[in-house]
């Protein structure tokens, strides 16, 4: 590990004096080298990924010019881990962020419905997502645990019939009409809007932060009031890893992105 560490330390300060020698004799182009990072289409390309690899950032930057030296590639993987957009977790391994990236927890009831989800209707987009995570930011423990899956509208209902015949206490979101605490236990079924971020943990599509983070502040189920969406925020962006830019694209989508824009403000 410390030769790992070693060698990144070595190639850091190569490139770093590189990169000075190339602005001293270029100034003008300082802002170019930059710009050929295409942050934004970086974390639109391989944002929903818990971690990427060298490989994969260099497919990314062969997809804008094909024959990119390789030294090349080495230098802007070098200054995105610089700007503090990825950081190493090993050996040609990367996160975005400095930050690690939160993921849900994975239940016996979480794998079973992934199962049924793989068996039955193979070709649905959908997501999972629960209950506590609020626990890990909001300040007032829920004693309520809810399982969501969301799925993408043509299906709802397929997919509500399918997880009944396993789990008798599902329902719609659409026909909840009963305070929270009603529903303890329940897998609750709901529309998953087009594009909504999500990550791959064990091959099981889960819902990312950001959305979870959006969907507290949108979503009339959730009992929290604006103070405490306030605080879930700060407490989420302070120990995690969380892409803004998603969460307001997904905020768009859903036609709120001002109201997602202005907690976003009050945290800054």
């Amino acid at each position: 590990m410390a030769s790992f560490i070693l060698k990144e330390q070595i190639i850091g300060n190569y490139f770093d004096l590189l990169t000075k020698i190339c602005v001293s004799l270029h100034p003008q182009k300082r802002m170019n080298m930059y710009d050929t990072l295409h942050i934004d289409e970086l974390y639109k390309t391989l944002g929903d990924r818990v971690q990427m690899t060298s490989s994969e950032i260099a497919d990314f930057y062969r997809s804008y010019s094909p024959d990119i030296p390789i030294s090349t590639i080495r230098w802007k993987i070098h200054s995105l881990v610089n700007k503090g957009v990825i950081y190493s977790i090993g050996r040609g391994l990367y996160r975005f962020g400095g930050k690690p990236i939160f993921k849900p927890n994975i239940y016996a009831r979480t794998e079973n419905i992934a199962g049924i989800m793989h068996r039955r209707l193979p070709f649905a987009k959908y997501c999972q997502w629960d209950m506590h995570v609020a626990n890990a930011f909001s300040a007032y423990m829920l004693n309520t645990q809810l399982y969501f899956v969301d799925v993408e509208r043509d299906v709802v209902d397929a997919v509500y019939h399918e997880i009944l015949k396993t789990y008798r206490r599902t329902v719609l979101y659409r026909n909840l009409n009963e305070e929270l605490p009603y529903y303890n236990g329940y897998i609750v079924v709901r529309n998953m809007p087009l594009e909504a971020p999500t990550i791959d943990i064990d091959d099981m599509p889960m819902a990312s932060l950001e959305k979870i983070l959006v969907d507290f502040a949108l979503d009339r189920i959730f009992p929290f009031s604006d103070i405490e969406i306030v605080d879930i925020y700060a407490n989420a962006t302070a120990d995690y890893s969380v892409n803004t830019s998603r969460m307001l694209r997904y905020a768009g989508r859903r036609g709120r992105r001002d109201v997602i824009e202005e907690i976003l403000n009050e945290i800054k």
